[in-house]
């Protein structure tokens, strides 16, 4: 990689990380499309997969005091089978063929959370099975789906800390799945292990930043916030 190249990487991942640190979500949808266009997104989705996986422990550590275990119990359930179909499924489809279900994807994610029926989700603890569910499979296939699972947490009532620090809980679980089933399939090779231990530990320091400022959101800013990353996310990759 050209030396600008590797400059442009560690600063997005900081930047993705200090966003996904402060609204819970977003750095591995924001960080895809940008190494995407580095080296592809069949070795894009697993190395983000691990950076993303070690910066979210810096999430779970800044909120621990913060996390409904109950909902991240459920997530689990339904997640962890979820996630190992999903990669399997992303280990053989064709690339350009991810491209385009992610787009699409992240399209109707933020379309969804703008009608009435994603605005206002009776949620409880019990149904964040058939959340992790459609997130494991989805995360898997795609590398990131926090957009589809913020709404369900947000209509849970989770906000600043406390959504951040669960939804980081229930996705390491994910992150470790498919970093195995990954590697079963031998998607990582020696310079993408590299570039993703890399990108995450620059991604460790902005997630901390991400978790001191979230706390000095206000609940009504911090959904702004969490539908402006979702935005984002879905314009970056229609650009890209």
């Amino acid at each position: 990689m050209e030396p600008l190249l590797i400059i442009g990487l560690g600063v997005a991942a900081f930047i993705s990380a200090i966003i996904g640190g402060l609204a819970g979500l977003g750095s591995a949808i924001i960080m895809i499309p940008v190494l995407t266009f580095a080296v592809g997104i069949r070795d894009a989705v697993p190395i983000v997969t691990l950076a993303v996986m070690m910066q979210t422990w810096s999430r779970v550590w800044s909120n621990r005091t913060l996390i409904d275990v109950g909902v991240v119990k459920w997530f689990i359930v339904g997640a962890l089978p979820a996630a190992i179909l999903g990669s399997i499924a992303f280990a053989n489809l064709p690339a350009n063929l991810l491209k385009t279900a992610l787009a699409i994807f992240l399209i109707l994610i933020v379309l969804y959370r703008h009608t009435p029926f994603g605005r206002d989700i009776p949620m409880t603890v019990r149904r964040f099975w058939l959340v992790g569910l459609g997130q494991g499979f989805l995360s898997a296939l795609f590398g990131g789906a926090g957009p589809f699972g913020a709404s369900f947490f947000l209509s849970y009532g989770l906000r600043r800390g406390a959504f951040v620090g669960t939804m980081a809980s229930a996705m390491t679980l994910i992150n470790l799945v498919k970093v195995g089933v990954y590697g079963t399939y031998t998607l990582f090779d020696n310079q993408g292990l590299i570039i993703a231990l890399c990108l995450g530990v620059i991604m460790v320091g902005g997630a901390y930043i991400g978790g001191m400022l979230v706390q000095r959101v206000s609940d009504k800013s911090f959904v702004y916030i969490v539908e402006a990353v979702m935005i984002f996310a879905a314009v970056s990759l229609l650009l890209r």
